[in-house]
């Protein structure tokens, strides 16, 4: 099983680990830069979502396309035993002031639906490239359309679009000088004739097309259609519930930490990516006003240079009670909202202690991101797919 198929039947409670990302986004980038020669045959069927969050979160179209089947929608089984509050202290009232004035915007939005939801994202990883001795990173962007089908006869469709590379740091800039400032970079070093390339410049469109069926979000422990996210719960304690009750149904020995995390990860989906009512991303920021461990980094500016405030989650970290995700280290997932408006503006994700197969990269620099461009409904039906590649798609050949 691949990190694609891994990633379409585990129904993680958080998002999957920055090393499955990094290596389902190079698997996509090796796709599009290789192209595929004709009368190959199909590879088996693939599924593939968007973590919306976490982040990160954070792997393009690998990660972002929900066309998994529908989930039934869990009926509200109450928070049980667990108390949050062992999680850590709620968030500090000058956030939580913010934090419910975003909720008060939001709810003044038109709650309007449609035949498609579309969302229009850029996404960027870093990676590391250039030969032993002379390593560094560059951060690789993407531009990403998705319309979303509600109606089960539609077939979601994604437009995916690499909008280049460039060095991530000054550090970076220095090394890549030293290796004769390079237009592109082979995704595989070991293989650089047949892998394709990251290029420092913006390529071209591809286009993926599902099968007819409702698209879905990860929402809490499974998987919603756009009718049932806007049928969340509007009030913040009942939605925490929801989701504990949800979370727990996969691993009814959740921590509270782990909780608190889980419900974190579901608010990045549902502010970030799901097409909620504006009652509905009300409730999300209310519960995340008294959200345990969430802190508040103040106001910053996002990877498009957009003003907003920033809160934070520290995921992955070693503390008692929590299973870590993985050994790449503790690492800070950030979402940036305008408190004036209610718009969520991005996620992202920084790496605080690297380690294992995170060591190259430095103490606090992001890993991975995605900014939100433009989120809407339509009736329209989606531009041109003549051409467009299957959902179920056939790797070029490797070395």
């Amino acid at each position: 099983m691949d990190e694609l198929d891994l990633l379409a039947t585990a129904r993680p409670v958080t998002p999957p680990a920055a090393e499955t990302t990094a290596a389902a986004r190079a698997r996509l980038f090796h796709l599009m830069d290789s192209g595929m020669p004709a009368g190959r045959t199909a590879a088996p069927a693939r599924r593939v979502f968007r973590w919306g969050l976490i982040p990160a979160v954070a792997a393009a179209f690998a990660l972002l396309m929900v066309l998994s089947s529908s989930w039934g929608r869990p009926a509200d089984p109450g928070r049980g035993d667990v108390d949050l509050a062992e999680a850590g202290p709620r968030p500090p009232q000058r956030l939580r002031n913010l934090l419910l004035a975003a909720a008060d915007r939001t709810m003044g939005e038109n709650p309007a639906g449609g035949r498609y939801w579309v969302s229009e994202v850029e996404s960027g990883t870093l990676l590391q490239v250039g030969r032993d001795g002379n390593r560094y990173a560059i951060m690789g962007r993407t531009e990403e359309t998705t319309w979303y089908s509600v109606r089960r006869d539609d077939r979601a469709v994604h437009y995916l679009r690499w909008a280049g590379a460039a060095p991530a740091s000054d550090a970076d800039r220095a090394a890549w000088r030293r290796a004769g400032s390079p237009a592109g970079w082979p995704i595989d070093e070991a293989c650089p004739e047949t892998s394709g390339e990251y290029t420092a410049g913006a390529g071209s469109t591809r286009t993926v097309v599902g099968k007819p069926e409702a698209s879905t979000f990860l929402i809490g422990g499974g998987y919603l259609t756009a009718a049932q996210v806007r049928e969340l719960p509007t009030d913040p304690v009942r939605l925490e519930a929801w989701l504990v009750g949800s979370l727990r149904r996969g691993n009814p020995d959740l921590t509270a930490a782990e909780l608190s995390q889980g419900i974190f990860d579901s608010m990045i989906n549902l502010l970030y990516q799901a097409p909620g009512t504006p009652a509905v991303r009300a409730a999300a920021y209310r519960l995340l006003a008294v959200l345990p461990g969430l802190r508040d980094l103040g106001p910053v500016t996002d990877p498009k240079g957009r003003p907003g405030n920033a809160v934070t989650l520290v995921t992955n970290e070693e503390q008692p009670g929590v299973r870590q995700a993985d050994t790449g280290g503790a690492r800070e997932v950030r979402l940036v909202f305008d408190p004036a408006s209610g718009q969520p503006l991005a996620w992202e994700t920084r790496v605080l202690r690297p380690a294992d197969y995170l060591s190259w990269v430095p103490a606090g620099a992001v890993f991975d991101y995605e900014a939100v461009l433009r989120s809407r409904w339509t009736d329209d039906v989606p531009p041109d797919t003549t051409g467009a590649l299957p959902e179920d798609v056939q790797e070029p050949a490797t070395c």
